[in-house]
């Protein structure tokens, strides 16, 4: 995005640059062709100097604007569309994320995974080390599954307070359990340490698969219940549902 805004200024700092000389090259032919300079040779080279020395600067000015007002505009995005505490994405980005993967399961008719989970008694580190060690737990939690995934094919949000949620492309529902299991582990190996004192944590973890021509909604829903079925079985643990039948 960067290389792009760059190019994207220096094309605006061209513009305003050749259309300014442009604009002083007309005036000096106009004047030229009055016959007032005594010597109009002179007189359109001086002009066209003059004008450069107007333009060039003008320019990079306006392309500097142009580049900061871009970069502040990428900026509000991320705000919009990102957890400030985690930096992944948040609840209402992600709700757009599964409805163009659910488009283009329909193009591809592949399937995709849908995880909760959320940390085992949280409450608990919160009430002992502060939410501000609170904070920093959710920060490694999420490194550590992000670490898991697969870059940019697989999408990791944060759906509020220490719950989160996956979407897994293309991927069988044993596939999907496996990825769980392997953050179940992961979270699980966390030792951070707190004033001399080691806090670890565990999570429970819900997962189905949306089927093509599958439901956003009904899926959340799914995904939950299977979560929930894990907290209520004794939690640190990965619990599934079978693929949800296609809605019409």
């Amino acid at each position: 995005m960067r290389l792009h805004d760059v190019l994207e200024s220096l094309t605006f700092f061209a513009f305003v640059a050749i259309t300014a000389l442009c604009l002083s090259f007309i005036f000096s032919m106009v004047v030229y062709q009055l016959g007032l300079p005594a010597n109009p040779r002179v007189f359109v080279l001086t002009n066209l100097v003059v004008s450069a020395c107007v333009a060039v600067p003008t320019a990079a000015i306006a392309s500097q604007h142009e580049y900061r007002l871009r970069i502040y505009q990428r900026r509000l995005e991320a705000l919009a569309a990102t957890d400030p505490l985690t930096g992944l994405y948040n609840r209402r980005f992600f709700k757009q994320a599964m409805d163009d993967e659910l488009n283009r399961m329909r193009r591809t008719r592949q399937t995709a995974g849908l995880v909760f989970f959320d940390l085992d008694h949280f409450k608990r580190v919160n009430d002992r080390f502060g939410h501000k060690t609170g904070d920093l737990v959710l920060q490694e939690v999420a490194e550590s599954a992000f670490a898991e995934l697969r870059g940019p094919f697989d999408r990791l949000g944060r759906w509020g307070g220490e719950e989160f949620v996956i979407l897994l492309s293309d991927v069988t529902l044993e596939q999907a359990e496996s990825v769980c299991e392997r953050i179940r582990r992961r979270i699980e190996s966390l030792a951070l340490e707190h004033k001399g004192q080691v806090i670890s944590v565990t999570a429970s973890f819900g997962t189905c698969l949306l089927a093509q021509g599958g439901n956003a909604d009904i899926a959340l829903e799914t995904a939950d219940a299977a979560l929930f079925e894990s907290k209520n079985s004794g939690r640190n643990k990965v619990s599934s549902r079978r693929a949800l039948a296609p809605v019409a």
